[in-house]
């Protein structure tokens, strides 16, 4: 009892720790088991609650949070018990750029202030989110074992290399600065890289923005496939031999292939309105990344293309047809969805039999070849057939589930947040393989708070505003020109702005 008024442990998955109906029972959980008066906890809830800007969600039941409200919900029934040692496993996955930035900064200020004494352990894949904050920095090995140790700031500059080899997510600036010049020292902060770039000639501008454009905004390795029509044979991820020049001709690609008029979708008696109002056209093979902040209803919108919700008003069509319409297992067939939480579509004791769930359900095992499930399996990583897929880690669930319904070749494919817990070369083996099977037509929608990946691999966005409304529905690939907030566009930018400065000076 004494070590838990110690020490908080935050896990990756928001749903293995929450255990009551509502979120001011939730923070306040701990705080009862230990027995503190009822006024002083009330107080406790409020203040914290407040410190991490979900005091609207107090009388909000759990099952109508997002995946972000939960994760907040969590580290508030931590915090409130003022912890001395804080561990967060992947705390800011599940977050909006605001929560995130609004949770990092009161860590910060925290482990700052004189009136908590805090120490805090972060695990993270995406350096970017913890440079400010974190002082030090121990990443491991496959293995297990301690690869590198050290204070932040001189890791970053000194062994960029040695994080790379790690497969670390490592910040897209440093990694763009070090692709352009290994000579150089990488600016670990934006300011860093503006003060570099303004004492660069005009040839090594160019070069840098080719750099920057060829890794963090249009990679490189994904032009080979533009003009591939179809896949050969299945290899690592199924890619490794595939059509090297194009028929010439042109796919017809049917409009409106998912319409959506006018829904709106409330949840059952809370009065609460995920979705309103909402128009938009899918066509057949778009690739669409769909942003919005927590609560927005993104994950809503998921279910409601995957028939699991009924819209309270408006209808989705499929090839013109209500979706409501259609007989549900010939429905299901047609979609792929990838849940925020991997755990949510596992449902057998062994990794072979969760792979073919699908199929046996949908009568189709006679068509699935052994080699073509072995490969499936070598994507999870160098596992058994045989092993219980809950044992695995959070990422090689993820994995799984990919390959799930990767074996019944669905037509839609829906991921919600698919890239929490994935280092940097499965995520590139992900995206690759998404990649290929929108080559082949599959339509793509990904859920995703990191707008960094979907500006290097979506073709389309939609986002959402905080209630449920469209804000903006980009079908021209303009989409973060327009809201240029992001840091390789503001990079990108301040390059032109220099290059069109040394050439008028010359």
């Amino acid at each position: 009892m004494e070590l838990n008024k110690l020490v908080g442990l935050v896990t990756q998955n928001p749903l293995e720790q929450l255990v009551t109906f509502t979120v001011k029972d939730e923070i306040a959980f701990g705080l009862e088991n230990l027995k503190y008066p009822e006024a002083e906890i009330k107080k406790r809830v409020k203040e914290i609650s407040k410190f991490l800007g979900i005091s609207h969600l107090l009388d909000r039941e759990i099952n109508q949070l997002s995946g972000g409200q939960m994760q907040l919900t969590i580290l508030s029934s931590f915090l409130v018990m003022n912890p001395k040692l804080l561990i967060l496993d992947e705390p800011i996955a599940f977050l909006d750029q605001k929560s995130e930035s609004l949770l990092l900064g009161r860590l910060k200020r925290l482990i700052k202030s004189d009136n908590y004494d805090l120490t805090l352990i972060i695990i993270e894949h995406r350096l970017s989110r913890i440079i400010d904050i974190a002082d030090k920095i121990v990443v491991l090995n496959y293995d297990g074992t301690i690869a590198l140790n050290g204070e932040m700031s001189n890791i970053l500059r000194n062994s960029f290399n040695e994080l790379k080899v790690c497969n670390l997510r490592v910040p897209w600036l440093l990694n763009t600065f070090y692709e352009y010049d290994r000579s150089i020292i990488n600016p670990v902060d934006f300011q860093e890289a503006i003060d570099l770039i303004q004492n660069l000639s005009i040839n090594q501008l160019e070069k840098l923005k080719k750099v920057l454009i060829n890794t963090e905004i249009h990679p490189d390795y994904l032009k080979k496939y533009q003009n591939f029509d179809r896949l050969i044979e299945f290899d690592n991820l199924y890619i490794e031999s595939i059509k090297n020049h194009s028929s010439g001709k042109q796919k017809t690609i049917p409009k409106n292939y998912l319409e959506i008029k006018k829904l709106t979708f409330k949840y059952p008696n809370s009065g609460i309105t995920a979705l309103q109002n909402l128009s938009l056209q899918i066509e057949q093979g778009d690739f669409i990344g769909l942003v919005g902040p927590n609560g927005s209803g993104k994950t809503t919108l998921l279910y409601l293309l995957a028939g699991l919700y009924e819209p309270k008003s408006g209808e989705i069509l499929y090839r013109g047809e209500n979706i409501q319409n259609f007989d549900e297992y010939e429905y299901a067939q047609k979609i792929g969805f990838i849940f925020q939480n991997p755990e949510s579509m596992i449902f057998k004791s062994t990794i072979k039999d969760e792979i073919l769930y699908a199929p046996k359900n949908f009568n189709i095992l006679n068509q699935i070849k052994e080699e073509y499930i072995n490969k499936l399996i070598s994507l999870i990583g160098n596992e058994s057939p045989e092993k219980n897929p809950f044992n695995l880690s959070w990422g090689q669930k993820r994995r799984l589930n990919l390959s799930s319904i990767f074996v019944y070749n669905p037509e839609i494919i829906l991921l919600d947040e698919p890239f929490i817990g994935q280092d940097q070369y499965t995520i590139e083996e992900l995206i690759e393989t998404l990649y290929i099977e929108n080559k082949r037509g599959k339509t793509i929608i990904i859920s995703s708070h990191d707008y960094h990946l979907l500006l290097k691999y979506t073709k389309k966005i939609i986002e959402l505003n905080h209630d449920g409304t469209l804000r903006d529905y980009d079908t021209n690939g303009n989409y973060f020109k327009r809201h240029g907030n992001l840091g390789p566009i503001i990079l990108l930018n301040e390059i032109n702005k220099q290059i069109q400065k040394k050439t008028g000076d010359e």
